[in-house]
């Protein structure tokens, strides 16, 4: 009995072990205070993007992403594209960053 408890607590911790790096893959503590140029020079271009960039190539007061998940279409159904939100404010600078849909679908 006590070799069967061992082993199943082993495959336990295995199992967890591997799902912890199935995670959520962005940290917003990446982006917090960073300015999109900054942003875009280490992680590449967004994938979504609300407004334009401002002379100085800055997005300002509005917010961007990156994609987290793609739509999938499967025999239950579809599920939306998921993004990583990053929110910047009046002076270019990330505040802010969530999870969320494209607005408006």
């Amino acid at each position: 009995m006590m070799k069967y408890t061992k082993k199943l607590l082993l495959l336990w911790l295995l199992l967890i072990f591997i799902l912890s790096g199935c995670g959520k893959k962005f940290n917003s503590d990446d982006y917090i205070g960073k300015t999109s140029a900054d942003i875009i020079e280490e992680y590449g271009d967004f994938d979504y993007v609300l407004g334009d960039t401002d002379p100085e190539g800055l997005y300002k007061s509005t917010k961007c992403g990156y994609t987290y998940r793609e739509k999938k279409v499967g025999f239950l159904g579809t599920s939306e594209e998921e993004f990583f939100f990053i929110h910047f404010n009046e002076r270019g600078i990330a505040y802010k960053c969530d999870y969320g849909v494209r607005p408006g679908g």
